[in-house]
């Protein structure tokens, strides 16, 4: 049926289109000359246009165009008993700018919409792939923290057992050290002992070798004290173990307790010997003490050198882990101070994306009527023009509505 109506209105359109071009025709000067030479005298051409019917075929046009408030003026203005056709065609002109502006308005909508629709699904795009790489640091940010505090949390364990270590190699040094001190002046002190009992034997086997004991040096009260005739001695009295005048200060000799000796046995005369077995004896006493107290010496040293490279190795390793610790904590800070912007750029990248549905929402309700109905709107738009032209045609074409033509004295009579 539409398509039926269709051509129905499109052969009404025609017919007035060729009555319209017809009267133009006959309505042309050099038409009416013609027609004056070529009729009879007596003939009368009589050509009627009713403008009333004029009217009703465009106001069918009108009609067809469509509904639209100034159509329907142009509809009241051909309904009118006087019917001015210049202000009929006037409306009808004003009437297709309107809808050329429309088609105009139409077309830049439909190409802002376009564009807006594009760079909302671009801004869609970008948002995703933010989303998607804030994401990806956020792990990575949450990761290195955690690496990060467990490397400060392991240095600093290290350093605590380290500083335990350096004691306990510190107390043990010096452990060591107080017996080799000890172990020193035990050994000095039974060199001296033996070199004082060397120095007695010499007195009775070789008198010549035997080395008087050092006069004690008077002090100033001693030396006033002797010159009014006092008595003081000048040599002084014997001191330390068995008054050899050697002494270890903190060791401590332990007393044996021994049976009476037995009764000595009757002998004949005594010859005195030369004492070299007893001397050579005590002389080996004494250089075994040296070669131990030597030993000693060159063990302590050894260790007194592994305990300073200890000290050192171990200096600069603590120092190493404490700046390794600072440089973490700030690594760590940073990262931290990282996630905290991480943070906030994913709350921003949320917001951005509610607010690109909000603003693809609203632009969806501004655009979809026109996106889904363009093509229709525009064909309508067209055909509305279409009729609208034809109906100002048959307007025009309808200059004269009452045309008479009578060939009478030679002259058409209009």
């Amino acid at each position: 049926q539409t398509k039926d109506y269709a051509a129905v209105k499109q052969t009404r359109a025609d017919e007035l289109l060729a009555i319209a071009d017809t009267i133009k025709i006959l309505n042309d000067d050099d038409v009416l000359d013609l027609f004056k030479k070529a009729l009879p005298a007596a003939s009368l051409l009589q050509v009627e246009t009713s403008r009333r019917e004029v009217a009703q075929q465009a106001l069918k046009l009108v009609r067809a165009a469509g509904a639209h408030p100034r159509l329907d003026l142009i509809a009241i203005a051909l309904k009118g008993k006087k019917v001015n056709f210049d202000k009929v065609i006037e409306m009808i002109n004003a009437m297709e700018d309107t809808l050329k502006k429309e088609q105009v308005d139409d077309d830049s909508k439909k190409a802002y919409c376009a564009k807006e629709f594009d760079e909302t699904e671009d801004r869609f795009k970008e948002l995703a792939h933010e989303k998607e790489r804030l994401d990806q640091a956020h792990g990575n940010l949450d990761a290195t923290i955690k690496d990060t505090k467990e490397k400060i949390a392991a240095l600093e364990q290290g350093i605590k057992d380290l500083d335990k270590a350096v004691a306990e190699a510190t107390e043990n040094r010096k452990e060591e050290h107080d017996d080799y001190v000890s172990s020193t002046a035990q050994d000095q002190a039974a060199v001296q002992i033996l070199e004082f009992a060397k120095n007695r034997l010499q007195k009775f086997y070789n008198p010549k070798l035997y080395k008087e004991a050092p006069k004690r040096v008077l002090s100033e009260e001693e030396k006033m004290y002797s010159a009014y005739g006092g008595d003081i001695g000048t040599t002084p009295a014997p001191e330390g173990l068995a008054g050899t005048g050697v002494s270890v200060g903190f060791v401590q000799i332990k007393q044996h307790t021994v049976d009476a000796p037995p009764e000595a046995p009757k002998v004949g005369g005594y010859e005195k010997q030369k004492g070299g077995g007893v001397l050579g004896m005590i002389d080996r006493l004494i250089n075994d003490l040296k070669t131990e107290m030597n030993e000693h010496k060159l063990e302590e040293q050894d260790a007194q050198e592994d305990y300073e490279k200890l000290m050192k190795d171990s200096s600069e390793k603590r120092a190493s882990d404490s700046k390794a610790v600072s440089e973490n904590e700030s690594a760590l800070a940073e990262a931290e101070s990282d996630l905290s912007q991480n943070h906030d750029d994913r709350k921003a990248n949320a917001k951005n994306n509610g607010e690109t549905h909000s603003y693809n929402q609203d632009l969806h309700k501004s655009c979809d009527f026109l996106m889904d109905n363009y093509d229709t709107r525009k064909s309508a738009r067209t055909e509305e023009l279409e009729a609208l032209d034809k109906a100002k045609s048959v307007l025009s074409g309808a200059d004269v509505a009452f045309v008479q033509t009578q060939r009478k004295g030679g002259k058409f009579m209009a």
